[in-house]
């Protein structure tokens, strides 16, 4: 087991120097680093495979000091605020002001560790900075009361159309979360409730056809689903708010984004019909 142990620590290793040539950090340095990232009820190669072992040999050069990681991050993972924030409609000095808080927060820190560490690899660690890096573009504008606009919807529509990874690890980051506040939202309906948006979401059921199904006008049958959708909603967001305890913002685009996949991350919930 031992044997295997070390064998897989070098394969990580030499993957790892591969991907960072000019990164040259101590072995057992990088392997306490991984082990603090990787279960303890888990078979550490089967732990490392899950992992983005490259990315997390560049963060712990980064927080021991390494200079040429530090140039290495720079030049590869803080690059891709200057690709994501500008499609956020923010001018040159807003995204020089985001990189700059991110590189104090991430490298440097006034207090505890660097931010850097609490990169657990199992993402990619762009996709991880792109996330950080909308977070503070959003507070910068709070803060200033923008005369830069940031439109969240935008922000669900590019996830809604696969174009926007920083969101795309957002969602995946609060999935479970996500996930039991929406259940508990669905058992909170009345059997009615239920009937019906798994009608109209999960059957495809048109408003016109629940009207001649439940003998009602179509009006009547789009002002039930109305209504039984706000519940699931305001419910979802009285859970998610209890459990996440994140700000009003970032909460909206999360039930944004729900809304936007109604159909998808209701069937899980409903099971097979």
């Amino acid at each position: 087991m031992v044997t295997s142990t070390k064998s897989v620590m070098l394969h990580v290793v030499a993957a790892a120097r591969a991907a960072w040539p000019t990164v040259d950090l101590a072995t057992d340095l990088f392997a306490a680093y991984l082990a603090d990232r990787t279960p303890d009820d888990v078979a550490f190669d089967a732990a490392v495979r899950h992992l983005h072992a490259s990315d997390l040999y560049l963060a712990c050069a980064c927080v021991n000091g390494d200079p040429n990681a530090i140039a290495a991050f720079e030049l590869h993972c803080l690059t891709v605020v200057d690709r994501a924030l500008p499609r956020l409609s923010l001018d040159a000095d807003a995204v020089a002001e985001v990189k700059q808080r991110l590189r104090r927060a991430l490298l440097i820190a006034d207090q505890g560790p660097p931010r850097l560490t609490k990169f657990a690899g199992r993402g990619d660690l762009r996709c991880w900075i792109r996330v950080l890096a909308v977070r503070e573009a959003l507070a910068i504008a709070r803060q200033a009361r923008a005369h830069v606009t940031i439109d969240e919807d935008r922000l669900v529509d590019l996830v809604a159309a696969g174009a926007s990874p920083e969101l795309e690890y957002f969602k995946r980051l609060y999935r479970r979360e996500l996930e039991i506040a929406f259940r508990g939202a669905v058992q909170a309906l009345s059997d009615h409730e239920r009937t019906l948006i798994g009608q109209h979401f999960l059957d495809g059921i048109s408003i016109q056809q629940l009207g001649r199904l439940h003998r009602v006008h179509r009006v009547t049958a789009a002002r039930w689903l109305d209504c039984a959708r706000d519940k699931l909603v305001a419910t979802t967001r009285a859970l998610l708010m209890d459990r996440l305890g994140v700000p009003p913002t970032e909460l909206e685009s999360i039930l944004r984004l729900v809304l936007s996949r109604l159909d998808l991350s209701l069937r899980p919930l409903f099971g097979r019909r």
